[in-house]
């Protein structure tokens, strides 16, 4: 794989520079965002979130580990481990941070009634969090977990003063009080939120004076607030955009590979389901997508670089991987398979479906780069590969409540993860390809409900190794997940950013969208 023909050199623009204005950074963002930053683990709060809060392990734009609360930590034995923390940090009301914020930050993650997308996946393995003193947090897990400070990168630590609040005295200001470089002016959710500098925060002066970020979920209408004057820097801008705004005087366009591979998620959780129908429209009396060879139809059916160089206008990279170039348990020898419709019709008749069957592809048309063209595409391939399809694109907010683990009744859907937290294959594999197990936070995104005990067995064996054969036994078990096609990769994802007024900004490889990422004009 290679990304020679992505944004990582397409999208290096000549950054214009302007005189300084007034240090008011007004950012457009695609997606509605919650500030409470342990309710529903998505990427557009994580944004929001590291804003206000810090994590309890920092992570950098290239999704390296950097000291921030933690300031430095070791492993102790296979089991422990030990976190230093940083001293005289201050939360924005101006109260000290200690070893008690973070142990009861991390009682209070699992212990949130109805959360729609619990963070409690970032505390697997986990069996015991302590404060040994004032500035050191002792962790022990319930078997070895080499890679755990990078769990701790999505883990936003609050004020043990809030930890009982509940998550509208978050959205009202009065409950979101973290150590991060700002603080609430105010918040309307779906809407904006006005943003002022923490006082307090102990990483010094920030840029901006003051931050508003602005939900404006239609692209067009997002760039063209850019293109007005009423917006500095926007986020997710469409591939197919992107020339044009490089083309326009004053704007600039920013761009990476992002973190994220993008795949479709059978449900096989389900004996019936029904949006699963023969040709004539009734329901099926059994769940097809159970059958490997109907899995197996699938990915036949799905041509990967069309949908890069069509859907996404030649920004991405088409994949058969779980993992991202450069992730632990990449594959240098796994090739991008061709698209073959007469070989998938064959392995439907095989599966027992001669004249296929009719299904529903469920996808969010507001979260993730084109993803509602990036599914029309979809529906059209399997169409072609002898699958009925009907597709069904909704609001972040609907989907992911709706495809949630237990819930689900969609026969596929679209979906993505964020893997950068810890650059390895161990997180997908732990989310989204081990069977689901909520007490120990495993298989959180496991939303197709795949289970497989030999695979279960091989991502065991992988995640706990910390010797030079790790990397092989990843490897190995991508590969495993991939061959049984619980998961049906497709392509990596670009993240595109877009600024006016000489404003530079540094794509993170999470495609969040962070307000210290920019650089203000040079005067």
């Amino acid at each position: 794989m290679t990304f020679a023909r992505t944004i990582l050199t397409a999208l290096l623009a000549v950054i214009p520079i302007y005189p300084a204005a007034a240090q008011d950074l007004r950012m457009g963002v695609q997606s509605a965002f919650v500030i409470d930053p342990h309710i529903l683990f998505l990427g557009p709060n994580m944004a929001a979130a590291r804003h206000l809060y810090d994590s309890f392990v920092g992570k950098d734009a290239d999704a390296h580990w950097v000291p921030t609360l933690a300031e430095s930590w070791q492993q102790l034995d296979a089991f422990t481990w030990e976190f230093k923390l940083r001293h005289g940090v201050q939360f924005s009301d101006g109260s000290p941070f200690t070893a008690e914020d973070v142990v009861a930050s991390m009682k209070r993650i699992p212990a949130i009634p109805n959360n729609p997308g619990p963070y409690t996946s970032n505390l697997r393995t986990i069996v015991s969090t302590v404060a040994v003193d004032p500035y050191t947090v002792r962790v022990t897990t319930d078997r070895a977990n080499p890679l755990l400070p990078g769990q701790f990168t999505n883990v936003f630590i609050v004020s043990k003063n809030v930890v009982n609040a509940a998550p509208e005295d978050f959205s009202s200001g009065r409950a979101a009080i973290g150590t991060g470089p700002f603080r609430v002016v105010s918040f309307r959710y779906g809407e904006s939120m006005a943003l002022e500098p923490n006082p307090h925060y102990w990483g010094g002066k920030v840029a901006w004076q003051h931050v508003t970020v602005r939900v404006i979920g239609n692209d067009a209408a997002r760039e063209a607030a850019l293109l007005a004057g009423d917006l500095d820097l926007i986020e997710n801008v469409p591939p197919e955009d992107v020339a044009r705004l490089k083309d326009t005087k004053g704007i600039a366009v920013f761009g990476r590979p992002a973190d994220r591979v993008a795949f479709l998620l059978p449900n096989v959780a389900r004996d019936t389901l029904p949006l699963l129908t023969d040709r004539q429209g009734e329901k099926l009396d059994s769940n097809p997508l159970r059958d490997l060879r109907v899995r197996q139809a699938m990915s036949l059916g799905l041509d990967r670089r069309a949908l890069v160089d069509r859907a996404l206008s030649g920004q991405g990279a088409a994949t058969l991987q779980l993992v991202p170039e450069g992730f632990g348990g990449w594959d240098p020898a796994v090739a991008v398979p061709a698209v073959d419709a007469a070989a998938a019709k064959r392995k439907l008749a095989e599966a027992g479906y001669p004249d296929g069957f009719g299904m529903t592809l469920a996808c969010p048309n507001d979260r993730w780069v084109d993803d509602a063209r990036v599914c029309q595409a979809i529906a059209q391939m399997l169409s072609r590969a002898g699958f009925a399809m009907k597709l069904e694109t909704m609001p972040g907010s609907v989907f992911f409540p709706r495809s949630r683990y237990g819930r689900n009744e969609y026969p596929v859907i679209l979906y993505e993860l964020s893997l950068s937290s810890l650059r390895d294959g161990q997180y997908i594999l732990q989310v989204v390809a081990q069977s689901v197990d909520e007490k120990r936070g495993i298989g959180d995104g496991n939303r197709g409900g795949f289970s497989d005990p030999e695979l279960d067995r091989l991502i065991e064996a992988a995640v706990v190794r910390n010797d030079p054969g790790r990397d092989a036994a990843i490897r190995g078990a991508l590969a495993a997940a991939v061959e049984r096609l619980g998961i049906i990769p497709m392509y990596v994802e670009p993240t595109i950013a877009a600024t006016r007024g000489g404003i530079v900004y540094h794509p993170r490889l999470d495609q969040q969208m962070v307000a210290t990422e920019a650089v203000p004009a040079i005067p």
